[in-house]
């Protein structure tokens, strides 16, 4: 974009952004900027449906209106990578943004201005690999 319209109008595309996630989001919920042209927004005690709806109205209200900007109005979009702590674990901060970054870029991938999920691998238990139970004494 910045090659397009110019690294000011990229600014201005950058700063309506924030000004648009901050908007899209509850009082108690975190929009920050994650790097180059990219945002991190952490949603607050939310289950799967509420995060889907929240990231499908998200890219709809930063598609909605081009950006006005220095160079001109500028149309964007915006892919997601959206993670679900919960189905995680206690993984440490860095691998689940790791996780969120994944599944961003497949977004990226898969053509941009939509959202991929990033899915915990599960791995299965073997029923064989099981510690066996310690034998119980009889009295």
């Amino acid at each position: 974009m910045n090659d397009t319209y110019g690294h000011l109008a990229g600014d201005d595309v950058l700063r309506e952004t924030a000004k648009r996630l901050l908007s899209s989001v509850r009082s108690y919920d975190f929009v920050g900027r994650y790097g180059g042209e990219e945002f991190l927004v952490v949603l607050n005690n939310c289950n799967l449906a509420y995060a889907f709806a929240r990231a499908e109205e998200i890219c709809k209200s930063i598609a909605r209106i081009p950006v006005q900007t220095s160079g001109g109005a500028v149309p964007i979009t915006m892919s997601l990578g959206l993670l679900l702590s919960q189905e995680w674990g206690f993984l440490p901060l860095e691998e689940l943004l790791q996780q969120a970054d994944t599944a961003l870029y497949a977004a990226k991938v898969a053509g941009r201005n939509c959202m991929k999920v990033a899915i915990p691998k599960i791995t299965p238990v073997d029923p064989d690999s099981r510690a066996p139970e310690p034998a119980r004494q009889r009295r």
